[in-house]
C-alpha cells in the first residue's frame, strides 16, 4: 500500500470506529471517500472465518490469532496460541501484528473484533479475519 494512503486510511478507521474528534483534522468528504471506497470494494463476508475453517488452517499453515476480549477473558479461556490484545488497542500495537500472515480476530461474539479487523483492513492488512460469531463458535 501506498505511504500516502495509511494516514487517511487511519484516520478514516478511527472514525469508522466512532472516534469522532479527530475528524476534524482532516476533511470529512475525504473520509468518507475512503471508507466508501473500501466499502464498495469489499465483497459480502470478506474478512470472515468460521471455526471449522479456522481449525484446518492451524494444521495447515501458520495462523496469527489475536484474542480482542478482555484480559481476564482470555485468561479464563482462549484459542491456543491466541495473542490477548484488546480490540480498542489493535492500531497502537502494530508492532505485535506481523503483515505477512493471516491474521485471525475474535472476540466473544464477534461484534467487538469486526470493529478491529475493520481497521487493520482499512490500514493494509489484507489477510485480516474476523471469527465468525466469535469465541462462542470456537468453544462449541
Amino acid at each position: 500500500m501506498m505511504k500516502t494512503l495509511i494516514k487517511p486510511l487511519l484516520l478514516a478507521s478511527v472514525v469508522a470506529l466512532g472516534v469522532t474528534q479527530p475528524a476534524k483534522a482532516v476533511d470529512q468528504d475525504d473520509l468518507i471517500a475512503v471508507l466508501q471506497d473500501y466499502m464498495e470494494m469489499a465483497a459480502f463476508g470478506d474478512g470472515v472465518i468460521t471455526a471449522d475453517q479456522l481449525k484446518a488452517m492451524m494444521n495447515e499453515q501458520e495462523v496469527f490469532i489475536i484474542d480482542a476480549r478482555q484480559e481476564q477473558d482470555y485468561n479464563q479461556s482462549h484459542i491456543p496460541g491466541a495473542v490477548n490484545i484488546d480490540w480498542r488497542f489493535v492500531l497502537s500495537e502494530l508492532d505485535q501484528i506481523p503483515d505477512d500472515k493471516m491474521i485471525v480476530l475474535y472476540c466473544d461474539t464477534g461484534i467487538l473484533s469486526s470493529k478491529a479487523h475493520m481497521a487493520l483492513r482499512l490500514i493494509g492488512y489484507d489477510q485480516a479475519r474476523v471469527l465468525f460469531n466469535g469465541y462462542s463458535s470456537w468453544s462449541e
